[in-house]
């Protein structure tokens, strides 16, 4: 054990560790790609080499065997199974430089530490839920926490501040263990058992301990070291036996096809585990199976549909209007096209306003042309019987009122009267005094 001790106090490193299984999980900060598990140098197995930005605090669920871990590249709290074959990012928002992480599988709660410009501790379920902000005042840097599991908990050491300090559960009953720029030059990580608390210092590159409720009785456990960054405490009472919910009565990994994840225990009724899926994927109604999000399948189904389709997909019925009913699929398009035809919806949407928009051009244009059409009629005006024009042409043109030889008389109200002017001659229609007299040109 004493070379796996060895390695619990390593430079540039993030480590966990299984007590029953007596291995050793770690970050290599150097690599900044990979997560190793190893009860030897003989066997070391790397879990995961992928997606890793800046990887700062890691965390082991004991009991679901799952590893949670930050990443301050990409901002993000991701879990993963042991073997590392399956994961998930569980919070990708409103997270600055997220830093230390510790679990609680007993209770389902996950607590970690951000230093950005809002520096703060925070807590939320294992499964990703029920995010509450735990300390926010009074706090710069918070580089390491750890957990009192059985206290009931959580200590932090803040580098800016030399403090460290510790609150309940659930953010009350703040109490300062140690205050002091020469004690605390530059604390980075801490732990604790029983009654001592445990911190590495990379100002004065040493391991330090102290009594834990007073602060009192600080001692140097480890000197002369390069620059010492993580440390935890190799003990089974550190991790304490829970039922592992995901797997009881006989159903493995609590029936998800996935990932199984402890519940936050918030009331009795609580449930005792949710499952996840990959990212990019969302639960099905059962609550048990990952299916593709349909957001996701929206946008793959229109970029296909696009690039295969043709023209005349899919099927329209025919019994379809364009202003008065939605478009309609086929009742025998398969459900693969079902989100195509909200597209088609969205695209017949142009035709339709340029139709429309056509058509009240035509009604400007045609009301244009008859308004243009009524003031360009000429009109006299007659005063029964004279029939004197006021037009303003000269009155030295003669005027014969008088009916024509070949004029068949329907009736007195519709007979119809020529008039001569000079050379011109023009049919009207007679009418009573006062009567404007419309003349076609």
């Amino acid at each position: 054990m004493d070379a796996v001790c060895g390695q619990i106090i390593f430079p540039h490193s993030i480590i966990i560790y299984k007590t029953i299984t007596t291995e050793v999980v770690w970050f290599d900060c150097w690599t900044r790609a990979y997560i190793h598990e190893a009860s030897d140098p003989s066997r070391h197995v790397t879990l995961i080499d992928s997606d890793l930005h800046s990887p700062e605090g890691l965390a082991l669920d004991w009991v679901q065997h799952n590893l949670y871990w930050t990443d301050s590249g990409d901002r993000t709290i991701s879990v993963a199974s042991a073997d590392g074959s399956r994961r998930r990012v569980l919070i990708s928002t409103d997270l600055s430089e997220p830093r230390a992480i510790a679990v609680d599988p007993k209770r389902g709660f996950m607590y970690w530490s951000d230093w950005g410009t809002r520096a703060r501790i925070e807590k939320a379920g294992m499964n990703g839920v029920d995010r509450q902000v735990l300390v926010s005042e009074d706090i710069e840097w918070p580089n390491g926490i750890t957990l009192d599991v059985v206290g009931k908990r959580l200590y932090w050491v803040d580098s800016k501040l030399h403090l460290i300090c510790s609150v309940d559960l659930n953010g009350a009953h703040r109490r300062v263990i140690l205050s002091s720029s020469e004690r605390l030059g530059h604390p980075y990580a801490l732990a604790v058992f029983e009654d001592r608390v445990y911190w590495t210092d990379r100002e004065k590159e040493a391991v330090y301990s102290a009594n834990r409720l007073t602060g009192q009785d600080v001692t140097s456990l480890a000197e002369h070291l390069n620059d010492p960054h993580d440390i935890v405490v190799f003990h089974e009472l550190s991790q304490p036996a829970a039922p592992d919910s995901c797997n009881l009565n006989g159903v493995t990994n609590g029936g998800c096809d996935f990932l199984c994840l402890r519940a936050p225990q918030i009331s009795e009724h609580s449930p005792k585990y949710t499952c996840a899926c990959p990212d990019g994927e969302e639960l099905s109604p059962d609550t048990r199976q990952s299916v593709t999000s349909q957001s996701d399948s929206m946008a793959e189904t229109t970029l296909s549909s696009l690039l295969t389709s043709s023209p005349e997909e899919p099927a329209i019925s025919s019994n379809t209007t364009a202003e008065h009913s939605p478009t309609q699929v086929s009742s025998t398009t398969p459900d693969s096209l079902s989100n195509l035809s909200h597209h088609c919806k969205c695209g017949s949407v142009f035709p339709i306003v340029a139709t429309v928009v056509f058509g009240v051009v035509c009604a400007g244009v045609y009301l244009v042309y008859r308004n243009w059409r009524r003031n360009s009629t000429k009109s006299m005006n007659f005063d029964n019987p004279v029939y004197r024009k006021t037009t303003g042409e000269t009155e030295e043109d003669e005027i014969h009122i008088g009916r024509t030889d070949g004029l068949a008389v329907k009736g007195e109200d519709d007979s119809r009267n020529t008039v001569t002017a000079g050379s011109r001659t023009d049919t009207w229609l007679p009418s009573y005094a006062g009567t404007e007299w419309h003349l076609a040109s």
